[in-house]
């Protein structure tokens, strides 16, 4: 008998007729020996309709209250499918994220799983039940209710899965698999039948949504073995796990890009020692996530830092630069909107230099200016204009030959 964790998101529960189908595919894993943990998002658009609610009633909600909103959107799901496995027959119990022993930072709306306490889950499934747990939601040391981001269901289940020590981790969504590039963007993306969990890190952390980077780093630091697979169809999916099969020449393996990013320029800064720490700490303590940074000096006195940032967090970057100014003695702030990031992806660009080269030359031929760039072992990001963020992705995913099938070796 093998303990399995699933997690089903939201479009997978998106209707009743979908929480059927998802009990069925529950039941057929029970039917073959397995026990059952299964995390749940909230049913279709249901989070987005519950913060449309929000804006008719206030411009500036507390996060706390925004939590206890929020996490109603799980105890819909969770009990729907409860019911309709034990309307088939089948013994199961619902479970919200503090029932089930999840554990988290005091961090509204963006906390982190601290610990697990799965007595319970285990007494359930000693006693031959089907658990269904809330993703998405924990409780705080204070036994406040907390959440943990968009996407954090994939976190809950990895977590689960760790704790219970499972045999696997299957995601269930509405994609079949970790593709090349995003399928809905580019037709010629390939699935790919394995990627390691620093190569999905990376493809998580630079906008491919088939997973929340907290999930796969949950699941590497852990050595969770993941599947990701359509809850739609019966197809194999991609297996994400610590070794993979290297595939023949194929150096990049896969490429990500997201759009609505902002490049922040803070000029007139100090030229001094204590700039970088002071401007990237006040920041930090707002909450404020900044991706690549530059640095150009532009004298002996003075020097100017450029980052990028969700443009959705622009206007709350730029006010906490300003009420900071006083203490950061910089000149002026600038943001430049309307840009996106596209980023290659692969583990032997360790042992293959000259892929940034080829990158650099092929966005240069299809006339793509590179604003900023950000360099790890496994992966080059670039900045440019959003317009042309698609047409670069297709060029990329053509240029590196990742639509042909290739041979594993």
């Amino acid at each position: 008998m093998a303990l399995v964790v699933q997690k089903y998101g939201g479009t997978s529960v998106g209707s009743t007729e979908r929480i059927k189908h998802v009990a069925d595919r529950i039941i057929s894993s029970v039917e073959q020996g397995n026990q059952v943990v299964t995390v749940v998002s909230a049913m279709g658009k249901t989070t987005d309709e519950l913060v449309s609610l929000v804006g008719e009633v206030t411009a500036q909600p507390s996060k706390r209250e925004m939590d206890m909103l929020l996490s109603t959107g799980e105890q819909v799901s969770i009990s729907l499918l409860t019911m309709a496995l034990q309307e088939r027959g089948y013994r199961a119990v619902s479970l919200t994220g503090w029932q089930a022993g999840i554990q988290t930072e005091q961090a509204h709306g963006n906390a982190r799983i601290t610990g697990i306490d799965v007595e319970r889950i285990n007494s359930y499934l000693e006693d031959g039940m089907i658990v269904i747990v809330a993703g998405f939601q924990g409780v705080s040391e204070g036994e406040e209710i907390t959440t943990l981001g968009r996407g954090g269901s994939d976190t809950t289940a990895v977590a689960l899965a760790a704790a219970v020590s499972a045999e696997r981790c299957d995601i269930f969504t509405d994609v079949t698999g970790v593709y090349t590039t995003d399928p809905r963007y580019v037709s010629k993306a390939r699935k790919l039948a394995s990627i390691s969990y620093d190569e999905m890190l990376e493809m998580a952390n630079l906008g491919a949504g088939v997973l929340h980077p907290r999930a796969v780093e949950f699941a590497k630091n852990h050595k969770v073995k993941l599947m990701v697979a359509s809850s739609m169809v019966e197809e194999e999916g991609t297996v994400i796990e610590e070794e993979v099969s290297m595939e023949k020449d194929l150096v990049v393996r896969g490429i990500a890009f997201e759009s609505d990013v902002t490049k922040v320029t803070v000029s007139g800064l100090p030229n001094d020692l204590a700039t970088l720490p002071s401007l990237f700490t006040i920041l930090s303590e707002h909450g404020i996530n900044v991706d690549i940074i530059i640095q150009n000096e532009t004298g002996k006195e003075t020097t100017t830092i450029s980052f990028s940032i969700s443009d959705d967090i622009r206007q709350e970057t730029v006010a906490v630069l300003e009420e900071n100014k006083h203490r950061l003695h910089f000149e002026a702030v600038d943001c430049e909107q309307n840009l996106a990031k596209v980023s290659i992806v692969g583990s032997g660009m360790v042992s293959n230099p000259g892929v940034a080269a080829r990158m650099f030359q092929l966005l240069a031929k299809e006339d793509v200016k590179v604003k900023m760039v950000s360099t790890s072992e496994i992966k080059v990001s670039t900045v440019i204009e959003e317009a042309v963020m698609v047409k670069a992705v297709e060029a990329l995913h053509e240029e590196f030959q990742l639509a042909e099938e290739v041979l594993s070796i």
